[in-house]
């Protein structure tokens, strides 16, 4: 009879095991953003998504960038580009789209909100990155355009004896976008 139970407990042990690991595999990814439709794929569209990587003692999840479109009638997915924590968690100030130079680009701007009391620090971190096709029609971010000094910097309370305060000026779409149009157009 001890048998048998010992028997049935490693039984219910391992399939609870088992359906444990095979549920946490296929947990879909939540999608925070999107989908967008976007003139680079005209039959595609773009989101992104909080990947289930976070381990219990990092609450912070990865985004990833996701492009979907049709090629020779399948169905493509692509990851474009991943966004993971910095100092806290990212989260995705904006998504949008504007030309530069009469190229079609996706700028997607993060941000990583910084507080911490006990040290003086109480700031909000920005980077703007921007994605366009390449030569071979793969989506990809456009180095040189993502490399723009003002497309990152720090708005609040840092803790260095040079510049206490920051004020980051382009927070938002509609200030990155009439950025562009003066120094791009």
């Amino acid at each position: 009879m001890k048998q048998m139970i010992t028997s049935i407990c490693c039984l219910v042990g391992l399939m609870y095991s088992f359906v444990g690991d095979s549920y946490a595999q296929t947990l879909p990814n939540e999608i925070i953003q999107g989908p967008f439709r976007t003139n680079l794929y005209p039959e595609g569209k773009i989101y992104f998504e909080k990947e289930n990587d976070a381990t219990p003692d990092d609450s912070c999840q990865t985004i990833a960038f996701i492009l979907e479109y049709k090629q020779a009638n399948q169905l493509k997915k692509e990851k474009v580009d991943e966004y993971y924590g910095n100092g806290g968690c990212v989260k995705l100030a904006s998504v949008f789209f504007a030309k530069v130079h009469n190229k079609n680009y996706i700028f997607v701007m993060q941000k990583w909100e910084h507080h911490l009391s006990g040290v003086g620090i109480d700031n909000d971190e920005y980077e703007t990155s921007a994605y366009t096709k390449n030569k071979k029609g793969k989506l990809i971010i456009d180095a040189d355009l993502s490399a723009d000094p003002n497309f990152s910097g720090i708005d609040g309370i840092v803790d260095d004896d040079v510049h206490h305060r920051r004020c980051y000026k382009y927070k938002t779409a509609a200030e990155v976008k009439k950025y562009l149009k003066q120094k791009y157009q």
